[in-house]
């Protein structure tokens, strides 16, 4: 038996911009939104519905699994809390103010 994933205000509007846009079927657009949920999840609401949307779409005409892309954002974030900055640059960031 296969869960039913309830989607959000935020997640249906990707799916209704998928197909005003990119001439998906209601249904169609709903599975590719179910899909890469965790990936929206992931990376937020931040942008526009569209965005995602566009993203969605490209990432399922390419064939890029969201298990692929959760692996690369994962990595990326990773990378991102080992990094410590340019320190011979960051002496130069400070302003002293009178």
């Amino acid at each position: 038996m296969k869960t039913q994933v309830r989607l959000n205000l935020y997640e249906r509007g990707i799916v209704d911009a998928i197909v005003q846009s990119f001439d998906y079927t209601p249904q169609d657009a709903r599975k590719l939104v179910v899909d890469y949920v965790e990936v929206i999840r992931k990376l937020g609401g931040y942008d526009t519905c569209y965005d995602h949307a566009e993203r969605l779409v490209q990432a399922a005409t390419r064939n890029y699994k969201p298990e692929e892309w959760l692996k690369r954002i994962h990595v990326i974030a990773k990378e991102a809390v080992q990094d410590k900055g340019i320190h011979h640059l960051e002496g130069r960031l400070h302003v002293h103010v009178r």
